[in-house]
């Protein structure tokens, strides 16, 4: 697939259906060109896996987690799909239902129910305590779709094919300058990376006025498949010189507009 290499980031596994009378071993390379996208640019991996006497006169479904292909440290620009058989040359082997999938984990257990006591939380979202005023978790400018669930009894937003997705309160901006964290709850089978910005509008309480602040945290390989407890010091976001009047709180996701995060406990802590 060298004209249009396959980008499988976000996939978790490769299938392939084999059927043969007379293999006794079967061999399944995959090969990512690299950034360049060009055959012996210089950052080419590869990796091939060996499955040894597979069962003859039936088909035999090969579903190999692309963990398992560990020389394949890229899968960006998967462009070469190798098959081997053995004995040499003498084999005869049917293909079918060649694909890529991704084997998500499912989200059934509710986020930790926060303890700290009200009078020290400025929520934005939880169920745990009087949430302030948003104007919207999905502003009209965002790259993501939303849903408002109900996970094991409790409230979750969901953002799917996430980009990016700004939370705003405009109306009524939060002064944080009491607080020391921003906490929030993720969770995601698939993302890679995840970021978090909170933008204040200065004392013009508007957008542009030449007054905001803004800094973002990534947050590199964030674990999959589980409730992530994001608990961050102010501190950590430099650029935030100032704090009572965030309006605006940004999240980014990758593989970009290719990974599903669950979002809960939404607030600020001292």
């Amino acid at each position: 697939a060298t004209s249009s290499p396959i980008n499988a980031t976000a996939m978790t596994h490769f299938h392939t259906d084999v059927w043969s009378s007379d293999f006794t071993q079967f061999k399944v390379k995959l090969v990512d060109f690299g950034a360049n996208a060009v055959f012996g640019g210089g950052d080419d991996v590869e990796h091939e896996i060996t499955i040894n006497a597979p069962a003859q006169e039936t088909w035999v479904s090969l579903d190999i987690p692309l963990a398992s292909f560990t020389g394949l440290t890229t899968r960006a620009h998967i462009a070469q799909l190798i098959y081997v058989g053995a004995p040499s040359s003498t084999t005869t082997v049917y293909i079918d239902n060649v694909y890529f999938y991704n084997q998500l984990a499912t989200l059934t257990t509710a986020a930790p129910t926060p303890t700290l006591p009200a009078s020290n939380v400025i929520s934005m979202f939880s169920d745990a305590y009087s949430n302030v005023t948003v104007d919207t978790w999905k502003t009209s400018w965002s790259q993501a779709n939303l849903q408002d669930l109900t996970i094991a009894g409790s409230a979750v937003k969901k953002y799917s094919s996430l980009d990016f997705v700004g939370i705003e309160a405009t109306t009524t901006p939060i002064n944080a300058t009491a607080m020391t964290h921003f906490h929030t709850d993720v969770w995601s089978a698939d993302f890679t990376t995840f970021k978090i910005k909170l933008v204040d509008f200065g004392a013009n309480g508007t957008f542009g006025g030449g007054d905001d602040v803004e800094h973002e945290i990534t947050v590199s390989s964030p674990a999959q498949g589980q409730w992530v407890s994001l608990d961050i010091p102010l501190s950590s976001f430099v650029g935030l010189t100032t704090k009572a009047h965030i309006a605006q709180l940004i999240y980014v996701g990758a593989p970009t507009a290719n990974n599903t995060v669950y979002v809960d406990n939404v607030y600020f802590h001292n």
